[in-house]
């Protein structure tokens, strides 16, 4: 059988969800799933930024995204920008990414999602709204780290990047959100002096979409400048030992929870405290249908996998 930390991560929150998953995918995908998608075939690519954006394109080709205020066109085009650009961002930082191979461990293939360097130091990339202890130890705790550990059996990095929060259907951080100087436009997101004195309303809000003539190279030397990258890209280390006892039970469970979770069944019972969580199950429809429903009864939702 082949385990991932998603699969876990689904079948820890709802049965009926990871019942789902196994026999149907979703035609609609929301935009922190596009963000994702993006990044992650961005980051092995030759030209990241160029990926990133032509990535957004074929899957908004592919899927419907789940849209807030903004158009379908607007939306996209600010994910392939904030994409690109993080994308960029990661392999100053990282250097030539690459995913890590599946693996066999015992009763099951391991199906990793962490990204390796030249080094051999691997990496899992969170995207976080904010960082703050609990969100870390969150991220820390999940399946997206502690299965890594122990299926792969060796240390890795959890690198959090901060993308702001989602307003009126775009990411408000300085990744996409900057200020230009009215007159020689000059781009600033902080001072860059202790004065109390900072931005007066003649400063005009940008959005990196639409300001195509500033650059990715410029505006991340800006974000640099001003002091701000820093704090939006945050590594820890996360070692790996064997004689840990949260490492021993990690692997008894995925041992056994590999051959449980193939028993997994559709009409298993809801789970309702997690039909929200993370942005929401992509199933809800079905289970939250004032009328019985399955994936297979709304065609126009779900397609079979």
């Amino acid at each position: 059988m082949i385990l991932s930390a998603r699969m876990l991560d689904d079948w820890d929150r709802c049965e009926r969800r990871y019942a789902y998953t196994q026999n149907y995918v979703p035609k609609l995908i929301s935009p922190l799933g596009v963000l994702y998608a993006a990044l992650e075939s961005a980051l092995v690519a030759l030209d990241p930024e160029q990926e990133a954006k032509d990535s957004t394109m074929r899957i908004a080709a592919s899927q419907e995204l789940i849209l807030s205020e903004l158009t379908g066109f607007l939306t996209i085009r600010h994910i392939g920008y904030l994409a690109g650009i993080i994308a960029v961002a990661l392999r100053e930082r990282l250097g030539i990414l690459k995913s890590v191979q599946t693996l066999h461990n015992g009763s099951f293939e391991w199906e990793s999602a962490l990204f390796e360097t030249t080094s051999g130091a691997r990496h899992r990339i969170e995207l976080v709204s904010h960082l703050d202890d609990d969100r870390l130890r969150a991220c820390a705790h999940s399946w997206r780290v502690i299965g890594e550990l122990a299926a792969l059996q060796a240390p890795l990095t959890l690198t959090a990047v901060v993308i702001g929060a989602n307003r009126g259907g775009r990411r408000h951080s300085e990744w996409a959100k900057g200020l230009l100087h009215p007159s020689n436009s000059v781009l600033r997101f902080a001072r860059r002096n202790k004065a109390r004195t900072g931005f007066n309303d003649a400063w005009i809000p940008v959005w990196r979409e639409h300001r195509s003539e500033i650059s990715t190279e410029k505006w991340l030397a800006a974000m640099k400048q001003d002091g701000v990258l820093d704090g939006l890209i945050l590594s820890r280390e996360i070692p790996y030992k064997p004689e840990d006892n949260r490492m021993v039970t990690a692997k008894r469970e995925m041992a056994y929870l590999a051959g449980v979770m193939e028993g997994a069944h559709e009409n298993a019972p809801m789970r309702r405290s997690s039909c929200d969580d993370w942005g929401g199950c992509p199933f809800a429809r079905c289970c939250w249908s004032p009328t019985e429903a399955t994936p297979a009864d709304l065609p126009h939702l779900y397609s079979i996998q």
